[in-house]
C-alpha cells in the first residue's frame, strides 16, 4: 500500500510540475512581449520618449521665444543657433550632360542638387543668378570622365568643385554647401 501511495504522488507530481513550467514560460513570454511592445512604443514616442519626442522638444526649444522676446536657439540664448535656423535650400534644375569617354559608347551624368544658403535674402539673390550657375556647372561637368565621378572620393571632389564654381558665380554672395540629391552615371 505504501508503494501505491508513492506512485500516486509521483503521478500527480509530474503533471503539476509540467503545469508550473508551462505557466512560468507563459508568464516569461508575456513579460517579454509586453516589454518589447513598450520599448517600441517608447522609441516611437507614443509613451513620451524616444527620438521623435527628443526631436520635437529640441525644435520647440529652438523656436520658442526667450524671456527677452527673441527666438531662442535651444542652447541658452547665446545667439549662435540663429544661423542654423535661417538655413534655406535652393533647388537647382536637373543637369544632364555627356561625360568624356575614350570609347564609342556615350556616357551620361544626371545630377540633381540643392544649394544651402544662409537666409531667404541670399536665396533670392542666388535664384536670380541661376543661369550663370547652370552655365558654370554645364561647362565643368561636360569635361569630366566616368572615373572622375565614381566612388565617394569622386563625389566629394565634385561637390567641392561645384561649391567653388557656384561661389565664384554668385560673388559677393556666398553659398554654404552644394548638396547632391541624386547622381546617376550611365
Amino acid at each position: 500500500m505504501a508503494d501505491e501511495t508513492t506512485d500516486e504522488v509521483e503521478a500527480e507530481g509530474k503533471p503539476k510540475s509540467g503545469k508550473k513550467k508551462l505557466l512560468l514560460f507563459g508568464a516569461i513570454g508575456l513579460v517579454l512581449l509586453f516589454g518589447g511592445a513598450g520599448g517600441v512604443a517608447w522609441f516611437l514616442g507614443l509613451l513620451g520618449g524616444g527620438a521623435s519626442a527628443d526631436l520635437a522638444a529640441d525644435e520647440a526649444g529652438a523656436h520658442a521665444p526667450a524671456a527677452d522676446g527673441h527666438a531662442g536657439d535651444g542652447h541658452g540664448g547665446d545667439g549662435h543657433g540663429d544661423a542654423a535656423q535661417a538655413v534655406v535650400f535652393v533647388d537647382m534644375p536637373d543637369v544632364l550632360v555627356n561625360l568624356q569617354s575614350g570609347g564609342q559608347r556615350i556616357r551620361f551624368l544626371k545630377l540633381r542638387a540643392a544649394l544651402e544658403v544662409a537666409s531667404e535674402d541670399v536665396a533670392t539673390r542666388v535664384k536670380a543668378l541661376m543661369p550663370r550657375i547652370m552655365d558654370s556647372f554645364q561647362l565643368y561637368l561636360r569635361a569630366l570622365t566616368v572615373d572622375e565621378v565614381s566612388g565617394s572620393g569622386g563625389l566629394q571632389r565634385l561637390k567641392e568643385e561645384l561649391a567653388t564654381r557656384v561661389n565664384f558665380a554668385v560673388q559677393p554672395t556666398r553659398v554654404e554647401d552644394v548638396l547632391v540629391k541624386e547622381m546617376l552615371v550611365q
